[in-house]
């Protein structure tokens, strides 16, 4: 827990000391009209750092936390802050991971399977050969995420950001990707069977070798698929 100062203009001075330079003689001089304890998750704001985080089924949900082949089934981690965690082989399903943080995350071989990770921020996170079958995806940041053999059957990736991402081999069987930015995106081998692709930016990506089977292609911006 860390004291925010709250800085009275009025008792002289345009801006506070730094916290790191006062001393107990300044601090008995200073006239301060409140001081605000303020209890939050590790962020980038200098007056909310904590060193208590929220703890489900035994483990720890901060960044950098080892979850290895944590059992977090259906856990409400709303918001939560998970960037580079490692999360290898986890069980997620059906976890409510709305708008969660989880860029740079080792997520690989992880269950996700009918997680909500909508508006969640997945940038540059590892998802190799996890099972995010029926996830709910709309709107999460996926740019620049390895995602080799990830499985997305009936996925819902609607408005979804996954460029720069490596989709080499993934399977999007029936999934939705309407209004999805794939520019750059690496789709080699990637099966879209039956998976409904509307209005999509596939510009400088690669997909050799994509099964298209009963695929809806409605105003994919790229002349040259079939």
């Amino acid at each position: 827990m860390v004291a925010c100062l709250v800085w009275d203009q009025e008792a002289g001075g345009s801006s506070p000391p730094s916290p790191t330079t006062i001393t107990h003689s300044k601090w008995d001089k200073m006239k301060v009209r409140r001081v605000s304890f303020i209890l939050a998750l590790l962020s980038l704001s200098a007056c909310a750092q904590t060193d208590s985080f929220k703890t489900v089924n035994g483990y720890q949900i901060a960044p950098d936390a080892n979850l290895a082949g944590a059992d977090l089934a259906k856990a409400q981690l709303i918001n939560e802050q998970l960037s580079w965690a490692n999360l290898v082989g986890a069980n997620l399903a059906g976890a409510n991971l709305a708008r969660a943080d989880l860029s740079f995350a080792n997520l690989r071989d992880a269950n996700l399977s009918g997680a909500n990770l909508t508006l969640a921020n997945l940038s540059n996170a590892n998802l190799a050969g996890a099972n995010l079958t029926g996830a709910k995806l709309s709107r999460a940041y996926l740019s620049s995420a390895n995602m080799p053999g990830a499985v997305l059957i009936g996925a819902n990736l609607r408005k979804a950001k996954l460029d720069g991402a490596n989709l080499v081999g993934a399977n999007f069987t029936q999934a939705s990707l309407l209004d999805v930015n794939l520019a750059g995106a690496d789709l080699t081998g990637a099966n879209l069977s039956f998976a409904t692709l509307k209005v999509i930016d596939l510009e400088k990506s690669r997909y050799e070798g994509v099964i298209f089977f009963g695929t809806i292609l409605d105003g994919v911006r790229q002349p040259i698929l079939p």
